[in-house]
């Protein structure tokens, strides 16, 4: 096992990866984190080929990202991961999304659990105790995700969905990605022009399968913060709290 405890990729944004505001959508940064997590736990030798020997797999519980400015058209970025603790339950797993000029435009933190995939419940990672030598010292700046709580009725509105196959991914439920996407299709291209992201808390609650119909909610709770909830008639799938923040005038203005 190489013992690297903090792992970079560099990437290009093209105009193909660009949202309708001309920068990098935050569903491609959530992308951007599971794919470098992947590769870092790959390195240390935790990664999926070594969890399946175990009949686990890890899967992603939660997932906090805070900008304080997105890449543009053509920008030159980089990713940056690094482990912030770890049990035989959970990693905590950082980010940090810089500029090709240091500029530091965001930061994350993700929680993932090892799942036994033939009962797809909660497994332990006893197996993985040496995990806890790459441990980093550095810690990431940003509030860990508040609790996300249930959502009632008055004031919430709500749209139906039906998830297909283009949902899923290869362990065959809704991919984590695809349901910040249904959220931020609640609002139309006219609020996306005049708002951004800066805080997406996302928690995973149960699994969503092909076929699986629920309802998408949303709650203003004022101050340019909106909770959601994705539920079927049986379970919560995700629960989330979006924070906006007013654009200026330019396209890539944060």
């Amino acid at each position: 096992m190489q013992r690297v405890k903090e792992y970079t990729e560099s990437y290009f944004l093209p105009a193909g990866e660009c949202n309708p505001q001309q920068e990098m959508p935050v569903t491609l940064v959530a992308r951007r984190i599971i794919d470098i997590a992947t590769m870092h736990a790959n390195l240390l030798d935790v990664g999926y080929a070594r969890l399946v020997e175990d009949g686990l797999t890890w899967v992603l519980s939660r997932l906090s990202i805070e900008m304080y400015r997105y890449p543009g058209i053509n920008e030159s970025y980089s990713l940056s991961t690094w482990i912030e603790g770890f049990n035989r339950h959970f990693s905590e797993r950082n980010f940090e999304l810089t500029a090709e000029s240091g500029e530091v435009l965001g930061h994350c933190r993700s929680v993932w659990v090892p799942i036994n995939i033939r009962r797809r419940e909660s497994g332990a990672l006893e197996a993985l105790e040496s995990l806890s030598d790459v441990v980093s010292e550095r810690r990431c700046p940003i509030d860990k995700q508040p609790r996300m709580t249930a959502l009632g009725d008055e004031g919430t509105r709500s749209n139906d969905y039906r998830f297909r196959y283009c949902d899923c991914d290869f362990n065959r439920h809704v991919n984590a990605v695809r349901y910040m996407e249904l959220y931020l299709n609640q609002w139309d291209m006219d609020f996306h022009d005049e708002y951004r992201i800066k805080r997406f808390d996302i928690s995973y609650q149960h699994e969503a399968y092909c076929g699986d119909e629920v309802k998408v909610k949303i709650h203003d709770a004022g101050y340019d913060t909106y909770l959601c909830e994705i539920a079927g008639k049986e379970s919560v799938h995700t629960r989330a709290r979006i924070i906006y923040t007013k654009r200026n005038n330019s396209n890539n203005d944060n």
